[in-house]
């Protein structure tokens, strides 16, 4: 079970990082999720999914259930909550939006293994959304912190 309490307290807190998330995780699963999600200065992370967020997102990530991976819906979910900001450079040039890929496959695992097919799906969305959208995809944490414009 969840921590709830938690949850509330990062909805109470307006200093928590507002995190943007593209996909459709369950409550439970999410704030699992959270709990990995590294963080500088003590701050914690708010997921809101996309239509919930109340101004600009500090950081991004896609969500996707290993169990039905549809790269075409996935590259349309980016597209619509990050074309906005994606759009403000050309695709080749400026600073590219990076979006954490988090892979969920219903277990407790927060890298779950994935076969060769599947593997290769998500490579071409990796290309295509950095070609099309000027947005990187990558499943590393630390490289994803490391990108997060963190406040202050």
């Amino acid at each position: 079970m969840t921590d709830q309490a938690a949850g509330l307290r990062a909805w109470a807190d307006p200093d928590a990082l507002q995190l943007g998330v593209i996909g459709e995780p369950g409550d439970d699963a999410l704030m699992q999720a959270l709990t990995v999600l590294p963080t500088s200065r003590g701050g914690c992370w708010q997921a809101l999914r996309v239509d919930q967020l109340r101004g600009p997102a500090l950081a991004w990530m896609l969500w996707v259930d290993t169990a039905q991976i549809d790269v075409a819906d996935l590259y349309r979910r980016v597209k619509r909550a990050l074309a906005p900001p994606a759009a403000s450079s050309p695709p080749t040039t400026g600073t590219p939006v990076t979006l954490l890929l988090w892979l969920h496959d219903g277990g407790t695992s927060t890298q779950p293994s994935l076969d060769s097919a599947t593997t290769r799906l998500l490579a071409n969305l990796s290309m295509t959304l950095k070609r099309f959208l000027n947005v990187e995809l990558t499943p590393d944490l630390a490289r994803w912190q490391r990108c997060v414009p963190m406040p202050g």
